[in-house]
């Protein structure tokens, strides 16, 4: 047998592990035979399940980083119009109406996304 060929025909076998009871030898016996369109089915859906995770995960990430980042862009412009009235930058209502949007925001957000109990 070439020695090329010897990967090739372990690719196209499962092999199930029988032991005897009173040796320690092991044998190998096939099962069945390598089906590909089996396997492509397989890797396929293997492939969508990690994707579907990846999506996940953003997507729970973002839950939590949109509503903060949202807050403070609202706040900077907020604090940036309020200085031209004021003449000085402090800290006054506009801090009770960004957390009120950051909140909201991550409420709506939870309910479109969902809980994280999955």
């Amino acid at each position: 047998m070439n020695v090329c060929k010897v990967p090739d025909m372990c690719k196209d076998m499962e092999y199930k592990y029988i032991t005897e009871d009173s040796k320690t030898r092991v044998y190998l016996s096939v099962v069945r035979e390598f089906n590909e369109a089996e396997y492509e089915k397989y890797y396929i859906r293997k492939k969508k399940e990690k994707v579907r995770k990846r999506i996940l995960f953003i997507a729970r990430a973002l839950k939590y980083a949109l509503p903060v980042l949202a807050s403070t862009i609202l706040y900077n412009m907020l604090s940036n119009k309020l200085y031209l009235e004021r003449g000085s930058h402090e800290i006054g209502s506009e801090i009770v109406f960004v957390g009120i949007f950051g909140i909201a925001l991550f409420w709506f957000l939870n309910w479109f996304i969902g809980g994280d109990e999955h």
